[in-house]
């Protein structure tokens, strides 16, 4: 055991593969390390089994400067990372390559046995990878395969991307978030007061029906003299203002999802050995790149106050909250070469207050909260071209503003009259008949099928605001050397950390920097801006 790891301390790259009893890296323990250099037989250890020599070689192999080839990476890096071991070079993940060469096109699978049928032509049963050290051999001609795959599309520098991505991930992902849970309660309580007050009241106008069916409602609604098909929130929005049992109906339904979605659900994700909640981060969780979380999903958690105010800092720590101002609508401007755009941006302007001037004809110290409102619907919606009718209930539905259809028609017209650059943008997609994107950093989806303008459009401006933000995640663990910070989560265009109340100030000045330098990265014409707190709470941003 001794002269075969020796012989792996510079092997470069090294498959490396944990074998554990279960996925939860608190509760379960790696049964199995397998190791093996480019030219060398696989090495196998029983952790537990292992005499204190045995474990320091390993720690030696693993701490070796050389490329370390994974499947599945990030999951292999926690359990590690808990048994005290360290991985030091660069990383592969045969799993990340994979999505990286097939976002947008159906897969059969991501388990180590459905790559090397679909990448090798191989069948191996589960069996014989869970029992034997077949699974290294395996993974080191993927990784062949997959370089030369990569290569070939043009995916190489996303790829790196992805894998400088990993260990910061896994750290928060074992980070966790921590939750007040008497406050939690307490808000959980006063919701489900609010469902059954609210429930009584539709029952008084509706009658004794069942508010969970469709059937039941469209029949009761219809008595009450609505001449609606269906009882959705599109058919429903603009008639709440008309009628009351309308209105009761539609905040009946957002009380009872938080209630369902929120208030009985985070509470069970609290982790019995550590008291935080871990969530899982799936790097190339869309199509487009963007990271997608669940158990549970805390990018979906409300942004009202009552919800954000009960995720805390630890006890003697603040909570470093920046995320990046209008990052889609930027890159947007970068890749249309729209010139009023970025001369906006450029001049540090409000972009909502300056095309509601734009769309409404008026100055901009005019325009007032309501049609700045109005006119970041305007922007966020027409960016990825999407049509007057859609845009009127976009407005409505994500910004409660009222916008009739001739008023939608008209912002239409002037939007992109006023923002030429990405009009250009959108009729030279519109006449191509790509079926591929590419963001700002070379990242590819692809579609089978003819896709519809608005994808063509959302894939590279969303995926190179993920490249963007996964930029500043990789470079974060150096920089914040020496200031005891966490990497508690992120949402989309957010990170969120976590310092000792005496380093605070310090490790937001690094994250702003840091997220800066990530965003001069990729955007060469635009500058980016982010808003950074000091917060005792996630709502205090």
């Amino acid at each position: 055991m001794k002269d075969a790891l020796s012989q792996l301390r510079n092997a470069s790259p090294l498959m490396v593969n944990i074998l554990t009893t279960g996925v939860d890296p608190f509760t379960d323990n790696i049964r199995l390390i397998q190791l093996a250099g480019p030219s060398r037989p696989v090495v196998t250890i029983n952790p537990g089994n292992a005499t204190t020599q045995t474990t320091e070689l390993v720690s030696e192999v693993l701490k070796s400067p050389g490329t370390k080839v994974f499947h599945n990476a990030k999951l292999q890096l926690k359990f590690l990372r808990r048994a005290g071991l360290q991985v030091n070079g660069a990383l592969f993940d045969t799993l990340l390559a994979h999505q990286l060469l097939t976002a947008g096109m159906a897969s059969r699978g991501e388990a180590l046995a459905d790559l090397a049928t679909d990448y090798l032509g191989e069948r191996i049963a589960g069996n014989q990878l869970k029992n034997s050290a077949l699974d290294i051999p395996v993974i080191k001609r993927l990784a062949k395969g997959l370089i030369s795959d990569l290569k070939e599309a043009g995916l190489m520098g996303t790829a790196h991307l992805e894998f400088e991505c990993i260990p910061p991930v896994a750290e928060m992902e074992l980070n966790g978030m921590l939750l007040d849970l008497d406050k939690w309660q307490a808000l959980s309580s006063k919701l489900q007061q609010e469902k059954a007050r609210l429930e009584l009241t539709l029952h008084q106008e509706l009658g004794e029906i069942n508010l969970a069916s469709p059937q039941q409602l469209l029949q009761a609604l219809r008595a009450k003299g609505l001449a609606i098909e269906r009882t959705d929130r599109a058919t429903l929005g603009p008639l709440r203002k008309q009628y009351r049992s309308v209105k009761d109906l539609e905040l009946y339904r957002r009380v009872s999802k938080l209630v369902q979605a929120f208030a009985h659900a985070i509470p069970k994700h609290i982790h019995p050995s550590t008291g935080r909640i871990h969530p899982e981060y799936r790097q190339i969780g869309t199509a487009t790149g963007r990271f997608s979380c669940r158990n549970p999903n805390l990018q979906q958690i409300p942004r009202d106050k009552a919800f954000r105010g009960c995720f805390i800092p630890s006890p003697g720590y603040k909570m470093m909250i920046a995320d990046y101002s209008q990052i889609e609508l930027r890159v947007a401007a970068e890749m249309s070469n729209d010139t009023r755009m970025i001369q906006a941006y450029r001049k540090r302007q409000d972009l909502h207050r300056l095309t509601a001037a734009l769309v409404m004809d008026k100055p901009l110290d005019q325009v007032t909260k309501k049609e700045r409102q109005a006119a970041k619907a305007v922007n966020f919606g027409l960016m990825y071209a999407m049509g007057s009718q859609s845009l009127m209930a976009y407005a409505q539905n994500t910004y409660g503003v009222e916008m009739s259809l001739q008023e939608a028609e008209t912002f239409r017209g002037k939007f992109f009259a006023a923002y030429q650059g990405l009009a250009h943008w959108h009729s030279q997609t519109a006449r191509s008949l790509q079926r591929e994107t590419r963001t700002l950093a070379g990242r590819r989806r692809t579609w089978q099928d003819k896709p519809p303008l608005t994808e063509l459009l959302n894939s590279p401006v969303q995926g190179s605001a993920a490249d963007i933000l996964k930029k500043a995640l990789a470079m974060l663990p150096k920089e914040l050397e020496g200031t005891e910070s966490r990497i508690n989560s992120m949402v989309h265009d957010e990170i969120n950390l976590e310092a000792p109340v005496d380093k605070a100030q310090k490790a937001a000045q690094i994250l702003k920097e840091t997220m800066e330098r990530a965003g001069r990265y990729y955007l060469k014409k635009v500058p980016v801006e982010i808003d950074v707190s000091i917060a005792d709470s996630w709502a205090e941003k």
